[in-house]
C-alpha cells in the first residue's frame, strides 16, 4: 500500500485545488481504510488498554454523516445528535484515520480526494469549526450578559451621582432648640445675685451617622468623577459583545463550507481577526481621560462645611471666650456658678475626634480640661479665690487657642481635615485609575494567554499533517520561548499577593511547562523532515511530560486552595464578588480564541506549505499550479524564461551557502 508519506505528500497538492467532478463516472464510495495492517505506520496496537480506547474512539467517528447538501434543520439536528464525537474528534492528533466513512465518500465523489492525510485535515477542521462555534456562542451570551449588567451598574451610578452632598439633606437632619445656658453669681459685698442667659445654638439631630455620611460622600466624589468614563466602559462593553456576535458569522459560514477549504479557510481568518484585532481596539481607548477630576472638588468642599457644623466648634468656640471674658473681668466674691458655667461648656467640647483617614490627629484641649478639675478641687476646699485665679489662668491659656492669636491648634484642626480630604481624593483616583487598568486587563488577557498556546498547537496538528515540513517545527522551538515569560508575568502578580512555596511550585510548572516542546523538539529534531513513525513517538513523549507536570501543577494549586490559609481568603473574595459571569466570560473568551487560534495556525502553515511547493514547481518546471485543479502554463518568452533560470540558479547558490555555513 501506498506509505503515509506519499499520502501527506499529495495532501499538499491535492488541499489547495479542491474542484467539484463534472464527468459522469462518479464511483459510488471510497476506498476504506484497512485497519489491520499491521505493517503500515498509521495503525495502532489494540491489545492494549491505550489502544483499546483509541480503537473505540475512533470506530465511534463512524456515526458522524457528512451533511452534504441536506436541509438545514436536518444538519442542525446530526450537529447537535452526533456534537460530543465532534468534540472528541477535535481533540485526536491526526495520527490515524479520522473520518467517518459517508464523510470519505463524499469527498471522493466532489473532489476525487484519496489522500488520508487531506481528509483527516477536512474532517478534523470540521469537527474543530463546530466545537469553536458552540463555545463561541457562549462567550458572546456571557459578554452579552456582562454588557447588561455594565448598564445597570453605570444606571445605579448616575442614582448616586444625583444624591445631594450637603450634609443637612443627606444625612436628614433636624434641629432641636435646647435650653439657654443660666450663670448665677452672688456679690459678696452687695449681696446682689446676678443671673446671666447664654442661648446655645439649636440641637442637631441626623438620621445618618457622620462616619456614613463619610462613607456615602466618598461614593458620590467617585461617581460623579467616574460617570464620564464609565459611559464609555458601557459603550465599549457593548462593541465587544457585537463583535463577539458577528464573529459567528463568519464561523458558521467556515463550517457549512467545511469541505471548500480555500473559503473556509479565509472565513475563519475573518473570524479570528474579528475576535483579536477588536479587544485590541478597546484596549487603546484612552478611558482615562473621559475622568472628570474636578467633579470631586465640591463634594469635598460640602463635606469640610458639615465637619465644622457637626462637631460646632466655631459656636463653642464663640461661647467659651465670651465666658473667658467675663471670668478675666470679674472682681467679685462668689465666682462659683460663673466659672461652673464655662466648665460646663468645655465638658461638652469635643476633645478628642477620631475619623476614617484622619487617626492619628489629636485635638490638645487637655489643659484646659485639667484645670476645670482642678478649679472644682479648689471649690471642695472652700478656697474660691484661688478658685478664680486658677479659672483666670485657664482662660489665659485657652484664649489665644480660640482667637488663634497664637496660631493655635483650631486653623491646624482645619488645615488637617483639608489634608484628609486630599487623601481621599488621591485615594478614588488611584482607584478609578486601578479599574481602567483591570477593565483593559481583562479584555486584553484571553487574547495573550490563548494565542502562543494555540500557536503551538496548530504547529503540531501541521506537522502531524505534513511531517515533512520544517515550518511548522520552527513554531514548535519558538513559541514557547514567546509565552512563559509573559504566562509568568501574570502568575507572577498572584504569587506575591496570595502565594506560599507550594503555590509557587504550582504555578511555575504551568508557566513554564510549555517549555517540553522546546526540549523535546531540540531532541527529537522536529525543524528537520521526520516520518510519521518519529512524529508519532515525538507526540508519545510529549503527551507524557505534558500530562505528568500538568497534574503535578495542578495538585499544587488544589493543595493551596484547600489545605492553606488561602482557602478563607478566597471564600471571602468569593462572597464579595458579585459579577460571576465576568469570570465565565474570560474563560470561555479564552477557550474560544485558543481554537480559532489553533485553526488559523494550522490554515496558515498548511497554506504556507502548499504555496512553497506551488513555487519550487514553478523554479523547477516553469510551470505554476494554480488552484482549481488547474495548471496554468506560461507562454514564456526568452528572456522570461532565462529570468526562472536565474531565479533557480540563485536559490542554489544561496541555500548551497547557508547549509556550508551552518
Amino acid at each position: 500500500s501506498t506509505g503515509p508519506s506519499r499520502e501527506m505528500d499529495d495532501a499538499i497538492v491535492a488541499a489547495p485545488r479542491l474542484q467539484r467532478r463534472s464527468d459522469g463516472n462518479v464511483p459510488t464510495e471510497a476506498p476504506r481504510i484497512d485497519r489491520r495492517n499491521k505493517t503500515s505506520t498509521m495503525s495502532y496496537d489494540e491489545t492494549t488498554i491505550i489502544g483499546g480506547c483509541r480503537s473505540a474512539v475512533l470506530r465511534s467517528f463512524a456515526k458522524i454523516p457528512a451533511d452534504w447538501d441536506t436541509n438545514m434543520l436536518l444538519t442542525t439536528f446530526n450537529y447537535l445528535r452526533f456534537g460530543h464525537l465532534h468534540v472528541l474528534r477535535s481533540m485526536q492528533p491526526l495520527l490515524h484515520p479520522i473520518a467517518s466513512q459517508s464523510e470519505r465518500t463524499e469527498l471522493y465523489r466532489a473532489y476525487s480526494i484519496r489522500s488520508t492525510g487531506t481528509v483527516n485535515l477536512l474532517t478534523w477542521r470540521r469537527s474543530a469549526l463546530l466545537t469553536c462555534f458552540w463555545i463561541a456562542f457562549g462567550s458572546a451570551i456571557l459578554l452579552a450578559a456582562v454588557a447588561r449588567t455594565s448598564q445597570d451598574n453605570l444606571y445605579l451610578m448616575q442614582q448616586k451621582a444625583l444624591l445631594p452632598t450637603n450634609g443637612t439633606e443627606l444625612r436628614g437632619c433636624r434641629y432641636n432648640e435646647p435650653e439657654p445656658i443660666l450663670v448665677f453669681y452672688k456679690d459678696r459685698t452687695s449681696g446682689n445675685t446676678t443671673t446671666l442667659s447664654f442661648e446655645q445654638p439649636p440641637e442637631r439631630v441626623c438620621e445618618m451617622s457622620f462616619t456614613d455620611y463619610q462613607r456615602e460622600i466618598i461614593l458620590i466624589a467617585m461617581a460623579r468623577t467616574a460617570l464620564p468614563a464609565k459611559q464609555i466602559d458601557s459603550i465599549l462593553d457593548l462593541i465587544l459583545a457585537f463583535f463577539s456576535w458577528v464573529a459567528l458569522i463568519p464561523t458558521l459560514m467556515a463550517l457549512s463550507r467545511w469541505h471548500r477549504y480555500g473559503i473556509s479557510l479565509r472565513l475563519v481568518g475573518a473570524a479570528w481577526m474579528l475576535t483579536f484585532v477588536t479587544p485590541f481596539v478597546i484596549s487603546i481607548t484612552p478611558v482615562r481621560m473621559f475622568v472628570d477630576w474636578q467633579a470631586m472638588d465640591p463634594v469635598f468642599k460640602d463635606f469640610i462645611a458639615e465637619f465644622r457644623v457637626h462637631f460646632q466648634t466655631a459656636e463653642k468656640e464663640q461661647a467659651l471666650i465670651n465666658i473667658c471674658g467675663l471670668i478675666e473681668d470679674y472682681e467679685g466674691n462668689h465666682p462659683y456658678f460663673l466659672v461652673e458655667g464655662m466648665c460646663s461648656i468645655v465638658d461638652r467640647f469635643p476633645l478628642e475626634i477620631n475619623l476614617d483617614g484622619f487617626d492619628d490627629f489629636n485635638l490638645d484641649l487637655r489643659t484646659l480640661q485639667l484645670q476645670c478639675e482642678r478649679a472644682r478641687e479648689l471649690i471642695a476646699d472652700g478656697t474660691d479665690q484661688k478658685f478664680l485665679l486658677q479659672a483666670k489662668g485657664a482662660c489665659a491659656t485657652i484664649t489665644p487657642y480660640l482667637s488663634d492669636k497664637e496660631g493655635g491648634s483650631s486653623p491646624e484642626l482645619m488645615l488637617a481635615v483639608t489634608q484628609m480630604v486630599e487623601t481621599m481624593k488621591g485615594t478614588i483616583e488611584l482607584g478609578i485609575g486601578l479599574s481602567h487598568a483591570m477593565m483593559s486587563f481583562q479584555i486584553m488577557v484571553p487574547a495573550a494567554i490563548s494565542l502562543a498556546p494555540g500557536l503551538i498547537r496548530g504547529a503540531m496538528r501541521a506537522k502531524t499533517l505534513v511531517p515533512q515540513s520544517s515550518i511548522p517545527g520552527m513554531f514548535i522551538l519558538m513559541l514557547p520561548w514567546l509565552y512563559c515569560p509573559l504566562v509568568w508575568c501574570m502568575y507572577n502578580i498572584v504569587f506575591q499577593l496570595l502565594g506560599n512555596l507550594i503555590m509557587l511550585m504550582g504555578l511555575l510548572l504551568l508557566a513554564y511547562g510549555p517549555m517540553t516542546y522546546f526540549v523535546l523538539g531540540v531532541h527529537f529534531n522536529v525543524t528537520k523532515p521526520m516520518t510519521d513513525h518519529k512524529m508519532r513517538q515525538v507526540l508519545t513523549w510529549m503527551n507524557y511530560y505534558i500530562i505528568m507536570y500538568t497534574s503535578v501543577a495542578y495538585c499544587c494549586i488544589v493543595y493551596w486552595l484547600f489545605f492553606t490559609d488561602a482557602r478563607k481568603l478566597i471564600e471571602e473574595a468569593l462572597k464579595e464578588f458579585k459579577n460571576p459571569q465576568l469570570a465565565l466570560s474570560i474563560l470561555f473568551s479564552i477557550l474560544s480564541k485558543y481554537l480559532y487560534t489553533t485553526l488559523m495556525g494550522v490554515d496558515f502553515m498548511v497554506h504556507e506549505i502548499a504555496e512553497q511547493r506551488r513555487w519550487e514547481s514553478y523554479l523547477e518546471t516553469g510551470v505554476k499550479p494554480f488552484g482549481g485543479g488547474f495548471q496554468k502554463h506560461l507562454n514564456l518568452s526568452d528572456e522570461a524564461r532565462e529570468g526562472v533560470r536565474r531565479l533557480m540558479k540563485e536559490r542554489s547558490a544561496r541555500l548551497d551557502e547557508l547549509a556550508r555555513v551552518v
